[in-house]
């Protein structure tokens, strides 16, 4: 059924929920599974990352430590030891475009994805009419292959939630 599945992280726990239906999806097909976090910085081309508290790293540096941090945070959900079906990439640059060119580069199947990310409370990312975060929202607008959003339990609760309110 697929031969390359794309999940995308964004390194807080809602995104676990997208990992397990990726890695399902994966083991039943005999896919490839390639787990992606993109470093958001302004400065893409330059070599350094920004964080969010303005410190500037050397790309490389950081890159390397956190392949390592997801290969070891991922690979301990799978029950293999060492499974030779996952690869992990990480890039900086804008989330959404960085996405579609890993995705285009290593020709996917599908991309599996949560809607949004949950930093803090859930209802803060609850409006009137509930929407995809903006990653979630340009990858499957542009994407060149089926997307799949997945939401954990707290986020369907808290869009539940919204509907009754409305």
């Amino acid at each position: 059924m697929y031969k390359k599945i794309l999940f995308c992280t964004d390194l807080y726990p809602g995104s676990d929920y997208a990992f397990a239906a990726a890695l399902d999806l994966a083991e039943t097909s005999g896919a490839e599974l390639i787990i992606l976090h993109v470093l958001e910085s302004r400065h893409r081309y330059s070599g350094q990352l920004i964080t969010g508290d303005g410190d500037v790293w050397g790309s490389e540096e950081v890159f390397d430590r956190l392949r390592q941090k997801l290969r070891e945070y991922y690979c301990m959900r799978v029950e293999s030891e060492q499974p030779d079906f996952i690869k992990v990439a990480v890039r900086g640059g804008v989330a959404w475009l960085e996405i579609l060119r890993v995705a285009r580069k290593e020709k996917v199947d599908l991309i599996v994805m949560g809607p949004y990310t949950v930093r803090g409370s859930i209802l803060e990312f609850v409006s009137k009419t509930p929407q995809l975060g903006a990653t979630a929202q340009q990858v499957s607008l542009r994407a060149r292959c089926p997307v799949s959003i997945i939401t954990s339990p707290k986020q369907r609760q808290a869009l539940e939630d919204a509907e009754i309110l409305t």
